[in-house]
């Protein structure tokens, strides 16, 4: 890639690292634990999911010249952890893989904490689902070797709906309306937590809405387009009539309890969430159906919109090429990949491999969905079409941060949720420009 290129992407507050980025692409003369003296070379891995341990000493066993130490760095300490080690310049302190995904991978690419890795994971590129890559990468810089896709989709209290001669909805429309009827129970039709404006955020993903992209040799921010104020009057509707609980995730037990007691009949999630719930369920274990994921602003069919997880690797890393080839065994292998899918012991992820098929029916909780458990792997694989193009900018932790801020505001009926929109993009816009970088609306 050219500097120039490298320069845009990154971002100007980069601009001291442009070089640095480039150097440390890989190739002779890297070296790592253990080569130097004729042993196996040691990589050391970034990562608190569970599955880890497991899918690590399949690796181990089956090389002999490369070994991998797992440590454990909680997920919402890997961003800051990883920028310590890269600041404080020593290799020996840096892990050569760590787990992350896309709205951390793009900051901390443009702060030059990981490296571009498209060369080493180039040959490899088949064994991923469509569209796995592009989702850890910008432009064409890639980033990360993804191990963790998530089909979005919906579960429905079938007894709730039974009872009221009530069909699911199949769109987020529809389901004001069927909110407003559940209502009158002083049933809530869905959970927001005040904490998170991830569902609204993926809304407007799904419904083309893109706030960061590249244009030319700059950034364009677009918080204020048509697919996000759609997602917005949706929220809006749903806060203002009173149609959803108001759950921090924070207070798991109880939202369990409202889900538990029938009090909340939808839920929207993906694959890592199944057993949580089902672990946590009682009175409506068997009560549950899967069904697709919702559609808006006259969507022909859904789309799943949601992060996609992965093992970067960091500049200070100098054996990139071993740490990417590590990475794609862990990601794609069938001993690793069982393990990190596995709902019990692993994380319940779904995986980025081409062929996801043979480690669905592992993920499906039966007790929980009872005599629509075999609904459950078709709903998956339908949901498993992804609202492309989405990409997260220089300050996405900052960006989000903000935004989670105002999200907070609006569900207290402070603001407007569309009012967010106005307010991110011209905070968004500001905050780029304050780090000097190029900025286009």
């Amino acid at each position: 890639m050219s500097s120039a290129k490298r320069r845009w992407v990154l971002g100007g507050a980069a601009f001291g690292l442009v070089a640095t980025l480039a150097a440390c692409g890989g190739g002779e003369g890297d070296g790592g634990s253990g080569a130097g003296a004729g042993g196996p070379v040691t990589l050391r891995l970034w990562s608190d999911k569970a599955g880890a341990d497991v899918a690590v000493r399949a690796f181990n066993e089956a090389h002999e010249d490369v070994q991998i130490e797992l440590v454990n760095v909680p997920a919402a300490e890997m961003s800051n952890s990883l920028n310590n080690a890269h600041a404080a310049g020593d290799p020996a302190g840096a892990p050569c893989l760590a787990q992350s995904d896309n709205r951390q991978g793009g900051m901390l690419l443009a702060q030059g904490v990981i490296a571009d890795i498209g060369e080493y994971l180039e040959p490899s590129a088949g064994e991923f689902a469509d569209g796995a890559i592009e989702a850890l990468s910008i432009a064409d810089v890639v980033y990360g070797v993804p191990n963790q896709r998530q089909p979005v989709f919906t579960m429905f209290h079938a007894p709730t709906f039974e009872e009221r001669g009530l069909d699911y909805p199949t769109s987020w429309e529809e389901a004001i309306e069927v909110g407003e009827v559940l209502r009158e129970d002083g049933v809530h039709i869905f959970n927001l937590a005040g904490e998170d404006p991830s569902t609204w955020m993926n809304m407007a993903w799904q419904a083309g809405a893109r706030w960061y992209s590249i244009e030319g040799d700059a950034w364009r921010i677009d918080f204020t387009d048509e697919a996000s104020r759609t997602a917005s009057e949706i929220m809006q509707q749903l806060l203002d009539e009173d149609l959803v609980e108001r759950i921090s995730y924070a207070e798991y037990p109880a939202m369990m309890q409202e889900y538990d007691a029938g009090r909340i009949a939808m839920r929207q999630l993906s694959t890592w969430q199944l057993s949580g719930h089902q672990n946590n369920a009682d009175e409506t274990l068997g009560e549950w159906e899967p069904a697709p994921n919702l559609t808006l602003g006259g969507q022909e069919a859904p789309l799943s919109a949601a992060d996609t997880s992965g093992l970067m690797v960091p500049a200070l890393c100098e054996e990139k090429e071993a740490a990417v080839e590590a990475a794609v065994w862990l990601a794609t292998q069938a001993e690793p990949v069982t393990a990190m899918a596995d709902p019990a012991e692993g994380a319940g992820w779904y995986p980025a491999v081409a062929d996801p098929e043979p480690y669905l029916d592992a993920l499906v909780p039966r007790e929980l969905f009872g005599e629509y458990a075999d609904e459950t792997v078709p709903v998956i694989q339908e949901s498993s079409e992804y609202a492309d193009g989405w990409i997260y900018g220089p300050n996405s932790r900052a960006m989000y941060e903000e935004l989670a801020d105002q999200w907070g505001k609006a569900m207290n009926g402070e603001i407007t949720v569309e009012s967010i929109l106005t307010h991110m993009q011209e905070w968004t816009v500001n905050d780029l420009r304050q780090q000097g970088v190029n900025v286009v609306e």
